[in-house]
């Protein structure tokens, strides 16, 4: 197939992940209720049937279509974290490869409006459709404050949003 120049651009598309201390996910590994790091009586639903104190979460946060390419993005402290513990660290990244985008990062040393920009250095995972996930370990269950954001920037293989004039 002979190939031609391209004529076409598309806009990145943004997508967020956003979560609290006291929030809670069934974990994409384990399948249980888990919350972030807060006790079951400090969460948003102390009342969920099954509900566990988190101190290891895995949560595909968000979903990427087949044909996606990672090109940005950070992972946000928005409130620092307290109570969750000495060695409390995030990863970010997709199945088989949790560290893909972010290795290991502190979150019990974190300040608020810490940045850490997304790793793009790494082999494309997510283009195979595979949802970026994140990785939490070494929480104690006892947070009592926290909130981060992840923010991926991406775009679609083959998608086009505006025509390049020749």
């Amino acid at each position: 197939m002979k190939k031609q120049a391209s004529r076409s651009a598309q806009w990145p598309l943004v997508a967020e992940f956003v979560w609290s201390f006291n929030e809670w996910v069934v974990d994409s590994v384990a399948g249980t209720k888990k919350t972030f790091g807060s006790t079951v009586a400090n969460s948003t639903d102390p009342a969920e049937p099954n509900l566990t104190a988190g101190t290891a979460v895995t949560f595909d946060c968000i979903n990427l279509p087949k044909g996606a390419v990672v090109c940005g993005g950070e992972f946000i402290v928005e409130t620092a974290f307290v109570g969750i513990g000495a060695g409390a660290t995030i990863t970010i990244g997709v199945a088989g490869d949790a560290a893909a985008l972010l290795g290991s990062t502190d979150l019990d040393g974190a300040s608020a409006n810490d940045r850490s920009a997304l790793l793009l250095t790494k082999a494309l995972q997510a283009n195979s459709g595979l949802n970026v996930r994140i990785t939490t370990a070494g929480l104690t269950a006892t947070a009592t404050a926290g909130k981060c954001r992840v923010r991926i920037m991406f775009t679609i293989d083959d998608k086009a949003n505006e025509p390049i004039p020749a």
